[in-house]
């Protein structure tokens, strides 16, 4: 025998791969921990919505000029403008003017709505030292033609359950 027969037959193949069994079980592991990596990284997104309706408190002042502002004092926990509905009631409890915070978020008095959203903060939610206020007498709004909110009510509601989020605060001087 040559040198190069024997070399030839210590070549030997090695063809062998993982069981089909235990492919499976990696194939799935992996599906599993991508799914779940997946499911966390997208809830981020959503901001963690809250299930159980946040609690708080809110003042009320008067500037001299007829334009109210409420205060929220203390909200637990802080949840996103888009989750929290506004109304501004009339002396008999009736809606007057209303609508999602996000929708007055950002505007300014001049700008068509009587009712406006500060954030003080900045950070998209409802928080401690952020504000409504209102402009009676707003040309374009719902409250054109009310000149004195003074008797009026102000209530904000969660809406993912329907709770009123502290007590309605009245506009009374």
């Amino acid at each position: 025998m040559s040198e190069d027969t024997t070399m030839q037959r210590r070549i030997v193949k090695d063809e062998q791969a993982v069981s089909p069994v235990i492919a499976v079980i990696l194939m799935v592991a992996i599906t599993v921990v991508l799914a779940a990596v997946l499911y966390v990284w997208a809830s981020s997104f959503l901001g963690g919505t809250t299930k159980n309706a946040p609690t708080g408190s809110m003042i009320a002042s008067e500037d001299g000029s007829g334009v109210w502002t409420v205060q929220i004092v203390k909200i637990n926990p802080q949840v996103s403008v888009n989750s929290v509905h506004w109304y501004l009631l009339d002396v008999q409890g009736n809606t007057k003017t209303d609508g999602l915070v996000s929708d007055v978020y950002g505007y300014y008095s001049g700008q068509g709505k009587a009712v406006v959203f500060i954030d003080n903060d900045f950070n998209g939610k409802l928080s401690p030292g952020d504000k409504f206020e209102v402009h009676p007498g707003e040309a374009g709004s719902d409250l054109e033609s009310v000149n004195d909110v003074s008797d009026y009510s102000f209530r904000m509601k969660f809406e993912p359950t329907g709770d009123v989020i502290g007590y309605d605060i009245g506009l009374q001087s």
